[in-house]
């Protein structure tokens, strides 16, 4: 039996939607074969937050790239998984495209504006002779620094904009309500 845990404008989560991401190892979520736990839930949360703006924003996910990413996931292997699972394939698919199109949200709002000059980098090293690898890590780091802000920043805003509530008295850890053969997730 699936629970409804909380809902993202008006669309409700599932356990088993959170059990899904974390299964495939997408939308924030990591593989684990332990209790669904709060913290994961607001992960989805979040996660859905993003994807939800980047439909709104028209981003789309080339075909191609979904089946790429499809296949690096395990393809018809992880479709036969899904199936004994009782889990649709097409419902494990829709999560690795909105975990495809948050990634290119991220990239088109913010990564794409993420500039650091020479001067942010010999700021952040400090004096001396600094070789091109320490300046290249250096530069990468602030970077995702200011990629990283940003985005907090702005799921801020989201939270702030569209509400994400929990069912009230609906805490957890959860058991998920299938499991997955081990390697059958795309990460």
């Amino acid at each position: 039996m699936d629970s409804i845990l909380a809902e993202v404008g008006s669309r409700p989560v599932t356990l088993s939607d959170v059990t899904l991401a974390r299964a495939l190892g997408v939308l924030g979520l990591e593989p684990s074969a332990g209790p669904i736990t709060d913290a994961e839930v607001t992960t989805y949360l979040d996660a859905q937050l993003v994807a939800r703006e980047a439909r709104q924003l028209d981003i789309e996910v080339p075909a191609a790239d979904l089946d790429r990413a499809w296949e690096q996931a395990g393809g018809a292997a992880l479709a036969a998984r899904l199936a004994e699972a009782g889990v649709d394939p097409a419902w494990a698919r829709r999560q690795l495209e909105d975990d495809l199109r948050i990634d290119r949200f991220v990239e088109m709002r913010f990564a794409a504006f993420a500039f650091v000059t020479d001067f942010d980098v010999d700021e952040a090293l400090g004096p001396g002779q600094h070789d091109q690898a320490a300046r290249a890590a250096t530069r990468d780091r602030l970077r995702a620094d200011v990629i990283a802000r940003g985005f907090a920043a702005w799921r801020q805003d989201a939270r702030a904009r569209t509400p994400t509530r929990p069912v009230p008295g609906v805490t957890g850890s959860w058991s998920p309500p299938f499991t997955l053969r081990p390697g059958n997730g795309p990460r």
